[in-house]
């Protein structure tokens, strides 16, 4: 992909934290604030990136652990939150659409609350509408385990595996090289630490569900993938039964489907992702 991907790299600082972050598009568009998934980064939106400048202001963080936002040993929803909240004022933003992958939908939704005046739109891709507890099969220790254990040879293949299960989505080689680091015996690693997938896994599983999806006002977009890809009935089950409750209390929320997509699906199906953006923020 010989396509740009951003204008500029800066970085915000709040609190002694310090968050790196993207810049594309037109400097008076409407403003996408993008929120990559756990152990990603900003680049995790690579491949849709360069459409979406060409009509929107676009903003993409790395988010407190990641990438080259600042090293630390707290991390929480709140944490993570205060830190957009720093960038909004940095960058004299007065409002935003958030597009927010994943867990990262969560504290999405909190900043929506804390910052009614400045959220205009919420656009959650397949995250944010139930707790981890909720989930069939789900087990916090064993899951940190494998992500802290996770290791590749180098980046290039780490990339090819990622590539064999959600398709190259347009995102340009080396595009992992900030997601990930070099650990002893020379192998490379999730950035993030034990520590942080602990954290954020756990406030996953144990935010206010019903608190926070009533205090939601603004307009909001559950993007979903593809519930055929869940791996038994059970998963299926549970995956219609949380959209129908997070419609229930979001009773403003639009809920849309990709078909075939999986759950990042701004990578596997970006073309789609970028027209249920673009005809969500045009309503």
């Amino acid at each position: 992909m010989n396509v740009p991907i951003f204008s500029s790299i800066q970085t915000s600082e709040k609190d002694g934290v310090a968050m790196e972050y993207g810049l594309a598009g037109h400097s008076d568009a409407p403003v996408l604030l993008l929120l990559h998934a756990i152990r990603n980064t900003k680049m995790l939106f690579a491949g849709i990136i360069p459409t979406l400048a060409q009509h929107y202001r676009v903003v993409a963080v790395d988010l407190r652990g990641h990438g080259q936002s600042t090293e630390t040993t707290v991390f929480s929803f709140e944490d993570i939150v205060n830190d957009l909240i720093g960038l909004l004022d940095a960058e004299a933003l007065d409002q935003v659409t958030v597009v927010a992958a994943s867990f990262s939908a969560v504290p999405a939704q909190m900043l929506a609350v804390r910052e009614p005046k400045r959220i205009a739109r919420l656009i959650l891709l397949d995250g944010g509408f139930y707790q981890l507890t909720e989930m069939p099969g789900f087990d916090l220790p064993s899951v940190v385990q494998r992500l802290s254990a996770t290791r590749f040879p180098t980046v290039e293949e780490a990339e090819r595996q990622f590539a064999d299960r959600y398709g190259d989505g347009n995102l340009p080689k080396g595009w992992m090289a900030t997601e990930l680091e070099q650990k002893n015996g020379g192998y490379f690693g999730y950035r993030l630490s034990r520590e942080a997938f602990t954290a954020y896994f756990r406030a996953y599983a144990t935010f206010d569900k019903q608190g926070l999806f009533q205090s939601v006002s603004c307009p909001v977009l559950l993007l979903l993938a593809d519930p055929s890809h869940l791996p038994d009935d059970e998963q299926r089950a549970f995956y219609r039964e949380a959209v129908d409750s997070y419609k229930r209390i979001v009773t403003q929320a639009e809920i849309h489907s990709i078909p075939g997509a999986l759950h990042l699906l701004m990578v596997t199906h970006p073309k789609e992702t970028v027209r249920k953006i673009m005809a969500f923020t045009r309503n």
